[in-house]
């Protein structure tokens, strides 16, 4: 080499490297990864029903296994514990009076979902069940709908496997809603299932796919805390179990549609129960075990999984899953992304939770709200009249007439219904000693800053969401 010419060629090189410097600062960056997002429910079941939450009854190995590889929000509240309203506010980011759904009715036409969202960004949208509570059709404008395998494990799985091929089918990234069913009512195994086949007119016993679930008996199981420890209860709490029994299998085999399909690695999944079990004092009121929803979520690259204890919301899911898919943000959403948090970050706000009770199933109202902290728990209910009765279908079945039958010899239990069904416009709960929401401390001195503190609050959250039973509010607590 003529050592003359080196020069020359070191000064060319540094050009070619700056030429590239330059010419890469206008070029487009490469586009975000377009993961495919899988959204799966679980129907009526309760926080502490599952492993992961510290059950001990081996209900749940299949979503154990999961949430070993996700992030955990412990303390995640649903901002409506019923079906329809419930999935309206989490798909939409938006509490009940701001997306229109109060109770069982479509959200405001126009309102934006995950659904909407998602297919105008280019996703193959699909549904798996309970899509005749997510209205209206509009706003939930899937590609795909399925139904009637939320209870049929094979079947399910199945149906997540016709999606996914769908998706493929088209080319486009996908996000499926897989609503498993159970453990809605009626439960596996119960007399209620067996009334309900009767009245249809169905044979009794397994549906082809359902797979053989081996149910809970009485002694097997711990009655749950907010309960009595009644044979009547007992014997339909094991059927309730047994029912989420039969939910794990359902979603192991969404997860095992999801390997064969070759999509787990580019999928970002997120798990929760829309509300909690179906027995007094949980479903369809703002009682702990009626909103006490944890979550579970995971995205490729997230990095090592956390375990969160900020109480957080499920209208705060929407505006999570749109930045974990790298998707604008959308406006007008009362919910708040997670992923600060995960950064280590803090939020303000993050130490109480606000949920909402309005119509339920069966059309009537029964207005509540909740502000909840770690310690503490203040419900204001607008509906005691002295006349009304609280009913809602969660005191169908045997442990309703259960607790109330045994109501009539003992004092303790009469006082809990009352509780219940006839209830007080305000309660206030420490959660400390009293984690059940038993015992009424709103007249004890000894936390009159505290319930001040509180009211504060949901008055703050009302007069800032234009919450319509704001007036109502105002005149018990004035």
């Amino acid at each position: 080499m003529n050592s003359s010419s080196l020069p020359l060629r070191r000064s060319f090189a540094r050009l070619l490297v700056l030429v590239a410097l330059v010419t890469s600062h206008f070029l487009p960056a490469a586009d975000a990864p377009r993961w495919n997002l899988l959204f799966i429910t679980a129907d009526d079941m309760n926080a502490d029903s599952v492993g992961w939450m510290g059950c001990k009854l081996g209900t749940t190995p299949n979503l154990d296994a999961f949430a070993a590889t996700a992030h955990k929000f412990v303390n995640n509240h649903v901002t409506v514990p019923i079906c329809q309203p419930g999935r309206s506010a989490f798909m939409t980011g938006r509490v009940p009076h701001r997306n229109g759904a109060l109770g069982f009715q479509p959200i405001t036409p126009g309102t934006p979902t995950l659904t909407s969202v998602l297919k105008a960004a280019g996703y193959f949208t699909g549904v798996i069940d309970k899509h005749v509570h997510m209205k209206p059709d509009a706003e939930f404008n899937w590609d795909l709908k399925l139904g009637g395998s939320g209870k049929n494990p094979l079947l399910f799985g199945e149906h997540v496997a016709q999606c996914l091929k769908a998706a493929a089918d088209v080319g486009k990234p996908f996000f499926l809603n897989a609503n498993i069913t159970d453990p809605h009512r009626p439960f596996y195994a119960s007399q209620q299932l067996e009334a309900q086949k009767a009245k249809k007119n169905q044979k009794a016993g397994l549906r082809a796919g359902e797979g053989k679930i081996t149910p809970f008996k009485q002694e097997d199981i711990t009655v749950p805390s907010f309960l009595e420890d009644l044979p009547d209860v007992r014997r339909e709490v094991a059927q309730y179990y047994s029912s989420v029994r039969r939910f794990d299998a359902s979603f192991g085999e969404v997860m095992k549609s999801l390997r064969a399909a070759g999509r787990e690695a580019d999928t970002a999944i997120v798990f929760l129960s829309d509300h909690g079990m179906s027995f007094p004092f949980s479903k369809a009121t703002v009682y702990r075990n009626g909103t006490w929803v944890p979550v579970l979520v995971r995205w490729p690259g997230m990095g090592q999984p956390q375990r969160r204890e900020e109480l957080v919301s499920s209208v705060d899911i929407v505006p999570t899953l749109l930045e974990v898919l790298k998707q604008p943000p959308l406006a007008g959403v009362d919910g708040r992304s997670w992923l600060p948090l995960l950064r280590g970050e803090t939020q303000p706000g993050r130490d109480f939770v606000i949920t909402h009770v309005n119509t339920v199933s069966s059309g009537k109202s029964f207005p509540q709200r909740c502000v909840r902290t770690k310690d503490f728990s203040y419900q204001f209910h607008a509906w005691p009249n002295g006349a009304s009765h609280f009913r809602v279908e969660a005191m169908n079945g045997i442990t309703f007439g259960a607790l109330a039958k045994a109501g009539e010899t003992d004092a303790r239990i009469k006082s809990r219904v009352e509780q219940l069904t006839i209830g007080k416009p305000e309660q206030f709960f420490d959660l400390r000693t009293d984690p059940d929401e038993r015992v009424n401390l709103i007249a004890d001195a000894k936390h009159t800053a505290e319930i001040a503190r509180l009211k504060k609050l949901l008055l703050a959250h009302m007069e800032k969401t234009a919450d319509p039973q704001l007036e109502t509010f105002r005149k018990v607590v004035k």
